[in-house]
């Protein structure tokens, strides 16, 4: 995993910042020893060949609604979703815990300091008399409509990776097929065929160390996201059975990563930063 900073809106992830900053900077270091320069690596129309192509190709492929979220995408891939695991595990733990004191009316108004709407609506469900087999279809019904929409948030990037490197190579033949139609210069052949060849690489380069990887980054995030709904879904059920709160915690350390387990222990009545508190409102992070 990544390291984590903390900022008031979420959590930034420092090692995919990290590494978009050090493939830029090995490309710029390629460049550099082969005798290149920046400036080079500059040019107009294939910028717009290939950013413009990729971008239109893509709002052909999938609906406005999805291509408008590209910016929302991508700064989720840094800062990743806002569910943070231990955050989740002491609020269960606790609310089991008041539950097996007072019932589950003793979280009434607990209820309406969760923001999650997926953590919300489970216990919701218990506290308006659901049985476990209607739970259980309503929370795999929405986590089946999470699962698709990651789906396609992680389609546009695919996408977006395989169209680029098709306009790059589109962009160079064009540039080619105009300069071998003019050819009166031949003393500036060499220069712009470099200039053609810059589509090729805007294409490859955007694919490869941008849209791919960001790609690949939603995919794992997604990945966490359902693993901690499914957690979350096994507890609310477990919960919903009249299960105690030490066979929940067995359950939660069964599903947990080891390193996480150790937290379990530790989560008693004290709240930590971003946790449920007993008595007091939750900030808990809503889904992103």
């Amino acid at each position: 995993m990544a390291l984590p900073i903390r900022t008031e809106y979420g959590v930034i992830q420092l090692g995919s910042t990290f590494g978009l900053a050090f493939l830029s900077i090995f490309v710029l270091v390629v460049l550099a020893l082969q005798g290149g320069s920046i400036a080079s690596l500059w040019s107009l129309h294939a910028f717009i060949i290939v950013v413009g192509g990729t971008f239109a190709a893509v709002s052909v492929s999938f609906p406005a609604q999805i291509v408008f979220r590209i910016p929302r995408l991508i700064w989720e891939a840094f800062r990743p979703t806002k569910l943070e695991l231990p955050s989740i595990v002491a609020t269960l733990i606790k609310l089991t815990d008041k539950i097996r004191r007072g019932g589950i009316n003793a979280i009434t108004q607990d209820l309406k300091h969760i923001e999650d709407p997926f953590l919300k609506k489970g216990f919701q469900y218990i506290a308006e008399g659901f049985d476990a087999n209607e739970i259980e279809d309503l929370l795999a019904a929405e986590m089946m409509s999470i699962r698709g929409r990651h789906r396609n948030n992680i389609g546009v990037f695919e996408s977006l990776g395989g169209y680029a490197p098709t306009l790059g190579i589109m962009g160079t033949v064009m540039s080619m097929v105009a300069i071998l139609g003019n050819l009166d210069k031949p003393e500036a052949l060499g220069a712009e065929i470099a200039t053609a060849m810059v589509a090729t690489l805007y294409g490859v380069a955007s694919a490869n160390i941008f849209f791919l990887p960001i790609g690949t980054k939603l995919k794992k995030l997604s990945e966490e996201e359902l693993r901690i709904r499914q957690v979350t879904i096994d507890i609310i059920l477990a919960v919903q059975g009249g299960a105690s709160p030490r066979l929940i915690r067995e359950r939660l350390k069964a599903a947990l990563p080891p390193e996480t387990r150790k937290m379990i222990q530790n989560v008693k009545g004290k709240s930590r930063p971003g946790t449920f508190p007993m008595e007091e409102p939750s900030h808990y992070p809503e889904e992103g």
